[in-house]
């Protein structure tokens, strides 16, 4: 394991899908840093009011632009192009405010949910014009991803809306947004929808209130296939009329679908014939086998301090439960909550809410359960590697995991367990933690690890793999913040090529939109197209 250099932090601190820059928001500016040399590449100077109220701050899919974004402004800026920025205000016209924002179908396009579900206004930063779309199903953040989804390689948009009480489907032509077709799913209450990964189908779900209800449709509206639950096993009762789906996964290959339920099982789907070629059964009691290992978590004092390693069982242990629904919450809690395929396809990554420290991995080629992990703590989150398959990135819940990343490989004697408290800057976490992987061309998997206040990479290689994302950082004279150090020959002073980049950030070359302004703007309208006023000056 060999960590980089502790760079300045904050509560905004994400790298780019690339793994090729980190962008950080601080009080005044936003710091684009290059993870090759660690050494901040453009800088940019925030309006303090902005700085104080973001509340979107994402990558485009390219790595190309970035977005951040408050109430009532959404700027979008450049990784490499310092002539390049945009400003949308008012994105909802003023009507009301926006609650979701995220880049559309390219890094040209900014999509605005409006409150209360009045509209969706797609913007284009390449025209400068708008269009806006009435009554999007979903909005609100978390769930609005649902009710939208691109098509791969042709980029056409489907989006669930909602009108009369019927849900409708709606599919657009990629540049001009018109409705190409649209038409009435067979749902009563739609929770969202979805393209398989070649753009061949588009599945959508039914509430769980109405049982277990999958539809899948081919591009053109034509209703391909219906599944209407698992195949009923010994001591079901009543499998119709019980909760319906929860959640549902494509693999990366489109070969199979992954549906989870409020029981305690997960049906995985093979398609395209979409029938049920594994039924996966989450058990109160787990017996290691020569295909299954199961691990568990053991903590154990050791010279003052506590010593974290995972154990292999050698006979049948009950994974830990929680109560279903626990003391003053209404809300029921059961069934799947996560449901994840890797990189390949092949395995499956689950957790229910009635054992919520226990992960199970699925091999579903073999069809058989290979690895069950049980932590000390809650998980909270699990992400697989976004380029190698068969390696799982675990994070779990309470004070005493803040500073630490689990990881699973099944070529590993054991999984690994990554102490970040103790490399950063005090040896102590200060706020909210981020653990995600880094994506990069390194062949060795990279960690992103960031609390509040410093950020810090490890790489999965040994002591001799100088094949490191930072590599570049690792020959030049840096302090502990990443800045080039003062040459003792020419007295070059440690930030001048950074602040250098500071001048050139207020370009007039910018793209600027005026959602609220009165150029012929018309507020309330359905599927309709219009331009909006530009700044003075870009004319």
């Amino acid at each position: 394991m060999r960590f980089s250099r502790s760079l300045k932090s904050s509560a905004h601190s994400l790298p780019s899908p690339d793994g090729a820059y980190i962008a950080t928001v601080f009080p005044s500016k936003l710091s684009i840093r290059e993870t090759r040399s660690l050494e901040t590449s453009r800088v940019v100077s925030l309006p303090p009011e902005l700085a104080a109220s973001i509340n979107q701050f994402l990558w485009s899919a390219s790595s190309k632009r970035i977005l951040l974004a408050s109430a009532s402004e959404i700027r979008v800026y450049s990784t490499s192009d310092p002539q390049f920025s945009a400003i949308i205000t008012n994105p909802t016209s003023g009507t009301t405010r926006a609650v979701h924002i995220s880049f559309g179908a390219t890094d040209d396009e900014i999509c605005a949910f409006s409150e209360f579900g009045l509209k969706l206004s797609v913007f284009s930063l390449s025209t400068s014009r708008s269009v806006d779309i009435g009554n999007p199903k979903f909005y609100n953040p978390g769930v609005a991803a649902k009710g939208l989804s691109y098509r791969p390689v042709t980029l056409n948009l489907a989006l669930l809306t909602r009108t009369g009480g019927k849900d409708i489907i709606s599919i657009h032509e990629r540049h001009t947004l018109e409705v190409t077709r649209s038409w009435n799913p067979d749902t009563i209450d739609a929770q969202g929808l979805s393209w398989s990964a070649d753009g061949r189908w588009l599945a959508v779900w039914e509430s769980s209130s109405q049982g277990h209800q999958f539809l899948v449709y081919a591009a053109d509206g034509y209703l391909y296939k219906s599944w209407n639950g698992p195949i009923p096993v010994a001591g079901d009762v009543d499998l119709s009329s019980g909760p319906g789906i929860k959640m549902f996964e494509w693999n990366k290959p489109g070969t199979h679908v992954a549906i989870g339920d409020f029981s305690r099982r997960v049906t995985v789907l093979s398609v395209p014939a979409f029938t049920e070629s594994m039924s996966l059964s989450h058990t109160a009691a787990v017996k290691p086998a020569e295909n299954l290992q199961v691990w568990q978590e053991q903590i154990t004092p050791q010279h003052g301090a506590l010593h974290r390693e995972f154990i292999l069982a050698q006979q049948a242990i009950c994974p830990p439960t929680s109560s279903l629904t626990p003391p003053g919450d209404s809300n029921l809690k059961s069934g799947t909550n996560i449901l994840s395929f890797d990189n390949s396809g092949t395995l499956l990554v689950t957790r229910t809410e009635y054992m919520p420290t226990t992960i199970w991995i699925w091999d579903v080629g073999t069809k058989v359960l290979r690895t069950v992990i049980i932590f000390h703590a809650p998980i909270a989150k699990v992400t697989w590697h976004p380029t190698i398959d068969e390696l799982l990135l675990i994070r779990c819940e309470g004070e005493e995991s803040k500073g630490l990343v689990h990881l699973w490989d099944p070529i590993w004697d054991s999984p690994k367990i990554i102490d970040f408290e103790s490399q950063i800057p005090g040896s102590k976490i200060i706020g909210k933690t981020v653990g995600r992987w880094l994506s990069s061309p390194s062949p060795t998997p990279t960690i992103f690890f960031s609390d509040t206040q410093d950020y810090i990479l490890a790489s999965i290689s040994g002591p001799d793999n100088s094949s490191v994302p930072w590599k570049d950082a690792e020959i030049k004279g840096v302090d502990i913040y990443g800045q080039r150090e003062e040459s003792p020959l020419n007295l070059v002073p440690a930030g001048k090529a950074a602040l250098s980049r500071v001048s050139e950030i207020m370009e007039d070359n910018s793209t600027t939109f005026g959602g609220g302004s009165d150029d012929g703007v018309e507020d309330t309208f359905f599927f309709r197209k219009f331009e909006l006023g530009r700044n003075p000056r870009d004319s």
